[in-house]
């Protein structure tokens, strides 16, 4: 299947700040390089979580049917749901100082959420991106400046545009983080057979990391939101077909034996398929993130899942799924780094889990948030 991409420009970056500001930061940033916020401490906490299906109450054609006024959505359902969002993440401790929110409809349902519900949390540089006709998007709120957004269109054979990839670049007081906020295609209509759509956005992906890494070698990357499959879908999977997720322990392992001709490896696994990027890879470590770098010439990422005791973020048929994930440069794990990790927590928000500490989905409960559980990373700061 041939992979492709195309990019383009998100709608709203920096949505949402009043209108003399909005048009005094070209300048502020021609003039002074950046425009500077600073920390209230050292710490920078990053949310990354899907809100299951936040529409809003007006009828713009393509809409779910349960979300239009025709499948009985209201003005008092939509308000219903942006308030149980919002008291659980007035709840989050540390609260976020940057939000990534999946399957949210528009633009407009994140301002509303922002600056009608979370009113005690300034983050008003905004951007919202989705597919050409689609029902949902991805949406990113700051409290830091953006200094530049882009959204990556893939596309794989005859399919449509899958969901956006949304490249994000922030200006930490001074020190930029590039996050990619991600919602591969679900696993709907089988796993082995969505899972070319899912390597058609780890395809572009990589290659954007690529070409980062070679511009920008120190660049701190990270990679976050609802990929639809585990880190270890590939050995879950029983390794029977290629994943859009990779170890990089993994890609070694099949290229020292492609290299020793072993003549049982599956007919997928060529110098090319090794080549050509189609899958974001990981390891465990920075350490062996840098190594599996150095030995397959190309990012790997540090997955945080491995830093957690957290059975997963989403539940379903009797069991816990690890579809959410966050990775990360090894760089942020160095000493001596400017930007550090610090935690990595799947929170249960309030009033967002059963008795098991499941995620309770609204459309299952009216007591619930989402049938995801949020992802919340810490940053910090070197003084």
């Amino acid at each position: 299947m041939k992979f492709f991409s195309q990019l383009r420009r998100p709608t709203g970056l920096v949505r949402g700040i009043p209108r003399g500001v909005f048009l005094l930061l070209p300048l502020l940033a021609t003039a002074l390089g950046c425009l500077l916020i600073l920390p209230d401490d050292d710490t920078i906490t990053i949310l990354s979580w899907n809100i299951e299906n936040l529409f809003d109450a007006v009828d713009q054609g393509t809409e779910y049917h349960q979300f239009t006024s025709a499948g009985g959505w209201t003005e008092g359902d939509y308000h219903r749901r942006k308030e149980r969002i919002a008291q659980a993440i007035l709840a989050l401790r540390p609260r976020p100082d940057i939000f990534i929110f999946l399957e949210i409809e528009n633009r407009e349902v994140l301002d509303a959420l922002m600056d009608r519900h979370l009113v005690d949390i300034h983050a008003p540089y905004r951007v919202f991106a989705s597919g050409p006709g689609a029902a949902i998007g991805i949406g990113v709120a700051s409290r830091y400046p953006i200094r530049d957004a882009r959204t990556h269109l893939a596309r794989a054979g005859d399919f449509p545009p899958l969901r956006p990839v949304v490249e994000t670049r922030f200006d930490l007081a001074g020190r930029d983080l590039v996050v990619f906020s991600n919602h591969w295609k679900s696993k709907r209509g089988g796993a082995p057979a969505t899972e070319p759509l899912r390597r058609a956005s780890a395809q572009l992906l990589a290659a954007r990391m690529e070409e980062l890494h070679r511009a920008e070698p120190d660049l701190p990357l990270l990679v976050a939101g609802d990929f639809n499959e585990r880190p270890l879908e590939f050995e879950l999977t029983g390794r029977s077909y290629p994943t859009a997720l990779m170890p990089a322990r993994e890609l070694i392992a099949l290229a020292g034996a492609l290299a020793a001709g072993a003549e049982d490896l599956p007919s997928w696994v060529t110098p090319e398929w090794l080549r050509e990027g189609d899958h974001l890879i990981w390891e465990s470590s920075a350490g062996e993130a840098i190594l599996g770098s150095s030995r397959l010439e190309r990012p790997v990422l540090v997955n945080l899942w491995d830093d957690t005791d957290a059975p997963g973020s989403f539940y379903f048929i009797n069991r816990w799924e690890r579809i959410d994930s966050m990775f990360l440069s090894p760089s942020l794990f160095l000493p001596g780094s400017d930007l550090r990790f610090s935690a990595f927590a799947v929170p249960c928000p309030r009033d967002g889990c059963d008795s098991r500490g499941r995620p309770l989905s609204w459309e299952d409960d009216p007591r619930g948030v989402s049938d995801h559980l949020p992802l919340l990373l810490t940053l910090v700061r070197s003084p």
